[in-house]
């Protein structure tokens, strides 16, 4: 019977081509669609889920809450470790994870790979297969190293790697290490990724730091027993933390505002550390992210099943005389439902072979675009498999199986009395038209209040000059190189000014940004700052305004003791001119004296305020500033980089100018810019073709009264208004549910921000003209030629 069902379906879709091309291709483009942002959301979701002792890991975060500001991190002190392990019951293992790009030298060649510096517990605690060697000794020995697959494979290509050295280049020197074993490579799914393990101690500040409760440089990991919970882990953690952070709390509670609990650990499970702001391993994702795929795979699929379920109810009323047949002769409702039924599971399946040809031919291209990493060997995965079945028949019994419903239950006297007609299923159909030009209709609001914030957070002002400044990572620099980069960019005629810096302003090509803060007490009072160690001219070089005092100067040999600080340092310090006055940062440094504060300026992202902020001398550079006044800033990048790593054999990362790097921060915002673009202009297509279809087959059914007005005298322009406007009336609706609702959704996206832009009115007014606009121009198509046609062939013709 089945068989039979499909026979027939197949002929009416046949004789069906618009209702049936316009189905196919809608479907098939919304399932394409949704099958990679589900796909997306997947990946997202089954991060570090291959670590067999997952749910028992956990990142320590440090929580300090003063009342006013609560502030986490993930940096621990090292010897926080080694107390956890005694003191702290039903903790299994425990490791510092510390990750640099270190050059390796193997015979005359040398490479760089991504190194992650261990404790000796880490093999046992992830599961990071070791293919050659035993993952139990393989980290036991300072000077083993563990390498990935491929990283064997580069550095001795064919030939076994275990028992061979190498070499690592650690604070400018190479020294010797015994490859002790080969890992697998690391899944694409992986938060953590590495191509080389070596052990923590190796770390080049480690034995100046291994005692310091102070100094919180890395994170830290714990893998708890079986069996012990969270709850409990946490509680006996923090009274180990109230002993050895005794002094720390103190200070914070006496500023507290009656906060008790101003300072604790907690543990953030392993599960969450992709999509978690705290984590090490953060992505730069929002944990939304993945639900945002799922909502929009949702919503264009809806829309793509509203135009199936319209057309395919419309398209029923043409069908009356066979349904009255059908009826009269015997067929049950059920044996109805299954024939209708029957042909929209057909058309579905020819839109699921097409939108899975469609997702392999543009897979690489959304790769691209989009920043993602989805590959087909997904689908090895059975979940997968099921879950697109699963989906495929909802879908095809929500589109397919209403309208098969709505017909079986036809009266067989109205149908075979013929007053069967749409006006039936007008409430449900343009219902359904508000909802998809509703979806149509947020979709644009949001996309251009995103690419708003956007624009606004490439013109916003700094602070500091981003436009001329290079920055250069000074990966495994020697001093002498620094200081033979330094003599030869002075000699070039282009370059303004040199500086340095500990940390870099944005996100520069070496992937890295962050911050250094600390806390200390200033006449009874806790303060807390960010603090920055920089060479030289650095306010010079990046413009900064001095609004008091004077920058670090070589002509003053008391500068070493000396801090530069920003107003909102000055404000918490309850200063208005601070040059002069002194503070001690910590009890074993000695006291500093302030020379000189410089204006407010953005050394971190638009997401954050601007924190309080003291600038130190004499601590380690990482990168070089360079301000270049030249009318092709292209050729200065080019000639700064090549002198660079002509100095330098072992860099790495090219230097890029400050600019760049602050657009880098914003990757996420400018990644859902273009999800959202190109979900609006989907969802609007999608929609179109629909509405497109129900004006066919409304004109169809009205071409008598279309003839009949005509030969009454009505102009073109009179029927072209009377066949657009009741649609266009539901377009006008859709835009008023969907305006506080896009506005509800970009208001609370904007919070994340402490500078945006304004939502505008203005937003919303030309969305919504413009999704007037295209339904207009969509049905004007069909409504110009209903009312060209020559009237008597309207009246004479069924």
């Amino acid at each position: 019977m089945l068989k039979s069902y499909l026979k027939i379906a197949w002929r009416n879709l046949r004789k069906q081509k618009v209702f049936a091309a316009v189905n196919i291709v809608g479907m098939s483009t919304a399932l394409c669609a949704a099958l990679l942002l589900s796909l997306t959301a997947y990946r997202e979701w089954t991060y570090d889920n291959f670590h067999e002792n997952g749910k028992d890991i956990y990142q320590l975060i440090g929580i300090e809450d003063t009342g006013g500001q609560v502030k986490t991190g993930s940096s621990m002190s090292k010897p926080l470790a080694v107390a956890l392990q005694k003191e702290v019951p039903g903790v299994k293992g425990i490791t510092f994870i510390a990750g640099y790009n270190v050059p390796v030298r193997y015979g005359a060649n040398h490479y760089y790979l991504g190194a992650q510096m261990v404790d000796k517990d880490f093999l046992k605690m992830f599961t990071f297969p070791v293919i050659k060697g035993d993952k139990n000794s393989a980290l036991q020995q300072l000077n083993q190293v563990v390498l990935t697959k491929r990283a064997s494979g580069i550095l001795f290509k064919d030939t076994d790697g275990v028992g061979k050295t190498v070499e690592l280049n650690l604070n400018g020197k190479w020294q010797p290490f015994i490859v002790s074993a080969i890992a697998a490579d690391i899944p694409d799914n992986s938060g953590m990724y590495f191509e080389l393990l070596t052990r923590f101690e190796n770390e080049p500040e480690y034995n100046t730091t291994k005692n310091d409760w102070s100094a919180s440089n890395f994170p830290l990991f714990v893998q708890l027993e079986p069996g012990v919970s969270k709850t409990s882990f946490e509680k006996n953690m923090n009274v180990v933390v109230n002993k050895y952070y005794k002094g720390k709390i103190e200070d914070l509670q006496k500023n507290a505002g009656g906060v008790k609990n101003v300072f604790y650990l907690k543990g953030l499970p392993l599960k969450d550390f992709h999509l978690d702001a705290d984590s090490s391993f953060y992505s730069g994702l929002n944990k939304f992210y993945p639900w945002l795929m799922i909502i929009l795979a949702t919503l264009i699929i809806g829309i793509a099943a509203i135009n199936f379920i319209n057309l395919s109810i419309a398209r029923s009323f043409a069908r009356s005389g066979e349904i009255g047949l059908r009826k009269s002769l015997g067929a049950q409702n059920g044996q109805l439902l299954l024939q209708f039924w029957a042909e929209a599971f057909l058309l579905c399946c020819f839109a699921l072979v097409l939108s899975l040809g469609l997702m392999i031919l543009l897979l690489p291209y959304y790769n691209q675009v989009f920043g993602h990493h989805i590959a087909l060997s997904v689908f090895r995965n059975i979940w997968v498999v099921t879950g697109t079945v699963a989906g495929f028949f909802l879908i095809t019994l929500l589109a397919g199986g209403y309208p098969a419903w709505k017909v079986a239950r036809l009266n067989i006297l109205q149908v075979l009395k013929g007053k069967l007609g749409m006006g039936k299923s007008s409430g449900v159909r343009n219902g359904l038209i508000v909802v998809q030009f509703m979806v149509a209709v947020v979709l644009i609001s949001c996309t251009s209040i995103i690419w708003q914030q956007l624009n606004f957070i490439q013109s916003a002002p700094l602070g500091y000059n981003s436009s001329q400044v290079i920055s250069i990572p000074l990966d495994n620099a020697t001093p002498s190189d620094i200081t033979t980069m330094k003599n030869r960019l002075a000699e070039m005629g282009e370059v303004r000014s040199v500086s340095g810096s500990m940390l870099n302003l944005g996100m520069g090509k070496d992937g890295s940004s962050g911050n250094w803060t600390r806390g200390f007490m200033y006449k009874d009072r806790h303060v807390s700052t960010q603090c920055l160690a920089v060479d030289y001219d650095y306010a010079r070089t990046l413009d900064l305004k001095i609004l008091s005092g004077r920058d670090f100067s070589r002509e003053y040999g008391t500068d070493s003791s000396a801090v530069v600080i920003n107003e909102l340092m000055a404000k918490q310090l309850g200063v208005t001119d601070p040059v002069g006055i002194t503070f001690r940062m910590s009890d074993d440094e000695p006291p500093v004296h302030v020379i000189g504060m410089v204006k407010d300026y953005h050394f971190e992202s638009l997401h954050k305020k601007i924190d309080p902020l003291v600038m130190i001398m004499n601590a380690p550079l990482n990168y070089i500033f360079v301000k270049v006044e030249t009318p092709n800033p292209v050729a200065s990048l080019k000639k700064i980089t090549a002198l660079w790593k002509g100095i330098n054999e072992l860099a790495e990362s090219d230097p890029s100018f400050l600019d760049e790097n602050a657009q880098r921060l914003y990757r996420q915002e400018q990644r859902f810019s273009k999800i959202f673009m190109s979900g609006a202009v989907l969802a609007v297509i999608i929609s179109c073709m629909g509405l497109f279809a129900i004006a066919v087959l409304v004109m169809a059914h009205r071409k008598k009264e279309i003839g009949i007005r005509k030969v009454l005298g009505a102009s073109v322009s009179g029927i072209v208004l009377l066949l657009s406007k009741d649609f266009l009336r539901l377009v006008l609706v859709a835009v008023l549910i969907a305006t506080p609702a896009a506005w509800y959704f970009m208001h609370r996206w904007l919070e994340g921000f402490e500078y945006h832009t304004t939502i505008h009115w203005w937003v919303f007014g030309v969305a919504g003209l413009l999704a007037v606009c295209i339904a207009f121009l969509t049905v004007s198509l069909q409504s110009v030629k209903a009312a060209l046609a020559n009237p008597v062939n309207s009246l004479t013709r069924d």
